[in-house]
């Protein structure tokens, strides 16, 4: 394994395929239901324990099943409801905001000023945004100590790029 591979790397959902996050939903709620489905003898155990034997009797000896047809009805009139409003709402707001641009965009930046800020030379700034893979190490300060940038995938090749020494401590730790 190299030292790459070792390393933290920064959690980016947004680089997941939209198949793996389909198959990751999908295995999540099987395994769920899967997980549900063995809690239910001991949920029953323990409701014939504490006496819950009365199910039988209210939904069929009872007549039960009308109630909860009334129930159900009731509970459609309120979800429509609740949708009715929602929308109401929404359209309110669209009406009342769609045309009003509030908010206020900050000063941009530019690559010359983030090198300098930075202490790195515009144009490692330019190719560590083009790269795939970048590993940037950081001192305890969180001054950048050094730069890796693997210019292509397939290839594995990598340049670091030192910032200038003037710039940084002098004390230098490596991190691996």
């Amino acid at each position: 394994m190299s030292t790459l591979e070792k390393d933290i790397h920064i959690d980016a959902p947004h680089l997941v395929s939209h198949r793996r996050r389909i198959t990751d939903a999908v295995a999540t709620a099987v395994m769920w239901v899967l997980y549900s489905y063995l809690w239910a003898p001991f949920i029953s155990l323990v409701a014939w324990l504490l006496g819950f034997e009365f199910a039988y009797d209210v939904m069929v000896r009872s007549g039960g099943a009308e109630g909860l047809s009334d129930v159900l009805s009731w509970y459609g009139v309120i979800l429509i409801c609740i949708i009715i409003v929602v929308s109401s709402w929404s359209a309110v707001n669209r009406y009342r905001f769609a045309e009003h641009e509030r908010r206020q965009s900050g000063r941009s930046v530019g690559d010359s000023e983030i090198a300098e800020f930075f202490g790195l030379d515009p144009q490692d700034l330019t190719r560590m945004r083009e790269s795939k893979i970048g590993k940037v190490c950081i001192d305890e300060n969180g001054h950048i100590e050094q730069v890796v940038v693997l210019q292509h995938q397939r290839q594995q090749r990598q340049r670091r790029i030192d910032p200038p020494s003037d710039s940084f401590p002098a004390k230098t730790t490596d991190h691996r």
